[in-house]
């Protein structure tokens, strides 16, 4: 169906921020941003350390291969217009051979849950984690004929959500204005004209503690060196202990959202497993993202509502605690998120390739103008009513629907009328593209139907229940379907193991993704199907070995249809009981021995 290549080897010293005699452009990971390609923040190497064939073309699929981050690992972008360039060691080209496989098909495919389960189960590495280029050219495509392949690019084109992306990076370049303008003082001079006498009192408070001689105006902003107001990756106070079992905040780079500039989804995790290895910090601390690309995207955060008011975090992460007599969190937050910042932390870097870091000492020659406390508060304040979240909250919503609209395509679902209508054009198109093959390709048959539980396909009709599942929610739906479609059994909710398996496994819980629900929410919404009669709730009696006791698990599994096909069963705990009772004993056993 076509080939993967391998990007480029260099070297910090070959490459270049501005263009170079005989030289040509390299795309990085960086430059894969939200499934597309850009233009922005392009190195330069040498044209002769590059090969022909490592020449982008149109129409090649750029995929990242490696990153710090697991859920940058096999983002692809679609190069769907003319670039002369090249391509990093990080990434790997997909070129396909459009008279097999449509270059826009296979993008759509890499966006799909299809992928996002077959790259989760093959992404490896400590810190740094990675897809072999082996995999990636292994990698098993179900691809109907390219009509139908071009019939299914274009229904999903329709759903392009480069106008939302396009709309988002101009609310964002505006903000970034509006922020400039705010910490330049021009967002809070008629304020301070109004409250003169409280920002003076708190701006003398703030020099006396400076050691700023009065010569100025003390309602101007002083320049002060920013280690004057903060420290930096500072330690936990000695004071701080907890169990070893207690569960702490921990933020991987992942949770940091680089448009909201906050920490939107923390983990959970026992203090015995972090305390060594990651990066502590404290409740008010500000997060900043040291390694690229996740710095020059503006991955920053200010750590809020931690557990026991510690946490610990990705290795790939500077830690700035404010001295809160003097500077705000928030305000500190915003100064480090311009791009002017980021930019001169960028010239910063140390590295070589894709791991380039912004270094400590950087820090130390940083400097930036200090309004006083009541100042910051007024400007942190009207900065939130310029936030971003309802742009890129639309996105997240509109990237789950597209998901969704993904996975029926590619299932045939979509085509499923068109296809009847051009079944001999698509037979000859087959027999085409087996022919260019050289052998007979193995033929896979779409069937639409219904992946269902069996007792929706007795005689009975059941207008009702039907009613009752039109009015579940999105996300109550994903659990039903995860149960019934996915696991296709009875799940164990009081056993750990399995029901963690349940609520994160790639392999089964896809369809939860994006709705980041914890694991309470996804018990509540079974309790929530078994009380509007469409899973069945058990509980399942299991003796503990050590104290003799009966204790009582509680399961739920889809309804099944009743042996003489009439109903659907109602009356089969007992059988239940016996059947999850065994696969316990099963899973005990090596335990014993």
């Amino acid at each position: 169906m076509g080939k993967v290549v391998r990007g480029v080897t260099f070297s910090r010293e070959d490459a270049s921020d501005e263009p170079i005699p005989d030289g040509i452009p390299v795309l990085r990971a960086g430059n894969i941003q939200e499934r597309l390609i850009t233009n922005q923040d392009l190195v330069w190497i040498p044209k002769r350390l590059v090969s022909d064939e490592q020449v982008l073309q149109r129409g090649d699929v750029v995929v990242c291969t490696s990153s710090g981050s697991s859920h940058l690992v096999g983002k692809a972008a679609l190069l769907d217009h003319e670039f002369y360039g090249t391509f990093g060691a990080f990434n790997a080209v997909m070129r396909c051979d459009p008279s097999v496989l449509l270059p826009e098909y296979l993008h759509f495919w890499l966006m799909s849950p299809l992928f996002d389960r077959w790259r989760s189960r093959l992404v490896a590495g400590a810190s740094i984690q990675n897809i072999r280029q082996s995999d990636l050219a292994a990698l098993r495509i179900v691809a109907p004929p390219p009509p139908e392949q071009q019939r299914i690019v274009e229904m999903l084109q329709a759903a392009d959500l480069r106008p939302f992306y396009e709309a988002a990076s101009r609310a964002d370049s505006l903000r970034e204005a509006i922020v400039g303008f705010a910490l330049s003082g021009g967002l809070t001079a008629a304020w301070v004209n109004q409250n003169a006498a409280e920002v003076q009192e708190a701006a003398l408070q703030r020099n006396k503690l400076l050691g700023i001689e009065e010569k100025a105006s003390c309602l101007d902003w002083p320049i002060v060196p920013l280690l004057a107001v903060c420290e930096l990756n500072p330690k936990l106070e000695a004071n701080v202990r907890t169990a070893a079992d207690s569960p702490v905040t921990f933020v991987p780079m992942a949770a940091v959202d680089e448009h909201l500039g906050a920490i939107t989804s923390p983990e959970e995790r026992p203090y015995a497993e972090v305390q060594k290895g990651y990066t502590a910090f404290a409740e008010g601390d500000v997060l900043f993202a040291k390694v690229t690309p996740c710095m020059e995207n503006g991955k920053a955060a200010v750590a809020h509502n931690l557990i026991g008011s510690i946490g610990f975090g990705s290795t790939e992460f500077h830690v700035l605690r404010p001295d809160t007599r003097l500077i705000l969190a928030e305000y500190l937050l915003h100064f480090i998120r311009q791009p002017a910042f980021r930019e001169q932390a960028k010239a910063a870097f140390v590295g070589t390739g894709g791991l380039q870091r912004v270094p400590p000492d950087f820090f130390k020659r940083v400097k930036l103008p200090l309004p006083s406390l009541p100042e910051q508060r007024r400007i942190v304040d009207a900065l939130k009513h310029v936030a971003p979240q309802s742009f890129h909250s639309a996105i997240e919503q509109a990237k789950r629907l597209r998901s969704a609209l993904i996975a029926e395509a590619l299932s045939g679902r979509l085509t499923a009328a068109w296809r009847e209508q051009h079944a001999q054009a698509l037979a000859e198109a087959a027999r085409e593209r087996d022919a260019r093959l050289g052998a007979p390709a193995p033929q896979v048959t779409v069937r639409i139907t219904e992946h269902a539980p069996a007792e929706r396909r007795t005689d009975l009709a059941r207008p009702r229940r039907q009613a009752v599942i039109e009015q579940l929610s999105s996300f109550q739906h994903a659990v039903w379907n995860t149960l019934r479609v996915e696991w296709r059994g009875a799940v164990l909710t009081d056993d750990p193991a399995a029901f963690e398996e349940f609520c994160t496994s790639p392999q089964t819980a896809w369809r939860q993704e994006g709705f980041a629900a914890g694991r309470e929410q996804v018990r509540r919404a079974l309790e929530q199907l078994a009380a509007m009669g469409l899973i069945r709730k058990m509980s399942l009696p299991r003796p503990d070995p050590n104290t003799g006791r009966t204790e009582y698990l509680t399961a739920f599994r889809p309804l099944r249809e009743a042996e003489d096909g009439s109903r659907p069963e109602e009356d089969t705990a007992l059988a239940d009981a016996e059947r999850l009772g065994r696969e316990l004993e099963r899973r005990r056993a090596p335990e014993a021995r």
